[in-house]
């Protein structure tokens, strides 16, 4: 029978764990000075070696014949954990989150190891515990015997109680990068003799997203699927996302406003079997990248991880790419949550290219603009000094989270009744200018003053601010 990648490359030893070299090398001091604890939880991603180097401490510790933390695979408790490890216990809390469970595992605690130094307890999955269950471990963990290590494994650590968390000594797996996944692919597919192109080993290692499992699982399933040489196409059908190159070609017809050609795009996309929440997730990498080249070209070119189309990204700007970033990333959410993740990808295109944002666009601009055109640094002064008081309205629940808004933002500028105000990212921003009805509504009610409040970005503001002292620009009165 065919065995899995995953489980025929798994590490054996310290040296073959792929990253973690911060976990890796306090584990092997650890063991080399005689200073292990009794209890460490490994959190972290899927697929970033939790469970595969708490089986190598298991083992490693009870070796007696150690050369620079490795087993020698030739003592009789090496061989007999290469067969059937008598003294490391697996527990899937997934399956077996039972307080009877815990129990049964508590009552044979004190048993002494079979053949070596330790008995090792590893728990996957911990968080899955039930309260009970918590519970007995908790008192397991306060007076363990000295022969008992315990290993609980876990990508949710803030499902676990304190009360265990302060008992471990943790180790966070991070995310593995681009390079060591790609390194590690590259091995192994020099040992399996598999035809595969260059890129289509890198976009493996980019579409893992960090996780060595789910790389060898994607690179199997690849090998299933193709009969020849593996190519880059061949990556993207099996994942059912789509290359840098098409996310490319999809946002041009959205930033140029051809949603026409944008939904002849997502209806071929479907038609193809895509996954519109990895479309929707690489199309937010793809936004990030181009954000990056915006603000951060030098970070950009020598972090470039695929050969992209070039936009005019210039003319698309900060603020729409931030837009863009925020509207896919909260319907990533409503995607998983629905039958029809179509819909919820189309409602997004049609949200982000809706006319109406134009119009709310005008309205900034007009606000922008009638504040500075009426600029008065007297008026500015005062509204800020007093605009503490509206603190005592937040009473109001109607209210309440756009004055927070209001108090959290700076204000800068302000002309008759005009106002603006700088608040600290794309969220905040958008919430304060799609609700401009109800804080002119608050504002009057509490100044009798039909007031008009827009609110920027500090980086808007910088470049208001130097349009407005340059005289770049000239400013006229606009009715609403």
């Amino acid at each position: 029978m065919y065995q899995t990648l995953y489980r025929k490359y798994r590490p054996l030893n310290f040296n073959e764990v792929v990253g973690q070299r911060v976990i890796i090398k306090t584990l092997q001091n650890a063991i080399s000075n005689g200073t292990l604890s009794h209890a460490y939880l490994f959190t972290g991603p899927r697929g970033t070696g939790k469970t595969s180097v708490a089986k190598i401490l298991a083992k490693t510790i009870n070796c007696t014949n150690l050369k620079e933390n490795i087993p020698c695979n030739k003592c009789v408790n090496c061989t007999q954990n290469n067969i059937n490890p008598v003294d490391i216990l697996e527990i899937d809390a997934a399956s077996n989150n039972g307080v009877d469970e815990i129990r049964e595992l508590k009552s044979k605690i004190n048993l002494v190891p079979s053949m070596g130094k330790y008995k090792t307890y590893i728990i996957d999955e911990v968080h899955m515990l039930s309260t009970g269950a918590f519970n007995a471990l908790l008192k397991t963990l306060e007076e363990p015997p000295n022969h008992a290590i315990f290993i609980l494994a876990t990508t949710d650590p803030h499902k676990i109680p304190l009360t265990i968390l302060s008992r471990c000594q943790r180790f966070d797996f991070k995310k593995l990068n681009i390079k060591e996944i790609a390194d590690r692919l590259d091995y192994i597919i020099e040992q399996e003799k598999i035809k595969i192109e260059k890129e289509a080993i890198k976009e493996i290692a980019i579409l893992s997203d960090g996780g060595m499992r789910d790389a060898l699982s994607l690179l199997d399933q690849v090998i299933a699927y193709s009969t020849n040489d593996i190519l880059l196409e061949d990556i993207h059908e099996i994942n059912g996302t789509i290359t840098t190159v098409e996310q490319q070609k999809f946002l041009k017809n959205i930033i140029l406003g051809d949603i026409d050609s944008a939904f002849v795009e997502i209806d071929n996309y479907d038609l193809n079997g895509k996954d519109f929440i990895k479309l929707t997730e690489a199309i937010i990498k793809t936004l990030r990248n181009l954000l990056l080249k915006l603000n951060a070209p030098n970070f950009y070119i020598n972090n470039k991880v695929n050969s992209e189309e070039e936009l005019d990204i210039e003319k698309i700007g900060n603020e729409k790419i931030l837009n863009y970033i925020w509207e896919f990333n909260k319907g990533i959410n409503e995607m998983k949550q629905s039958n029809y993740p179509r819909l919820i990808f189309e409602l997004i295109i049609i949200k982000i290219m809706n006319p109406e944002d134009k119009q709310k666009l005008d309205l900034k601009e007009i606000r922008i603009n009638n504040t500075l055109y009426n600029f008065n640094k007297q008026e500015l002064l005062e509204f800020v000094k007093n605009i503490g008081n509206i603190e005592k309205s937040k009473e109001n629940k109607k209210y309440d989270e756009y004055i927070s808004l209001i108090l959290k933002g700076s204000i800068r500028a302000m002309g008759g009744e005009n106002i603006i105000i700088v608040l600290d990212n794309i969220e905040e921003i958008n919430k304060f200018n799609n609700n401009l009805e109800i804080i002119d509504q608050f504002l009057f009610e509490k100044y009798k003053i039909k007031y008009k409040i827009i609110s920027v970005s500090k980086e808007e503001w910088e470049k208001i601010k130097k349009e407005y002292n340059n005289k770049e620009k000239k400013y006229e009165y606009i009715n609403e």
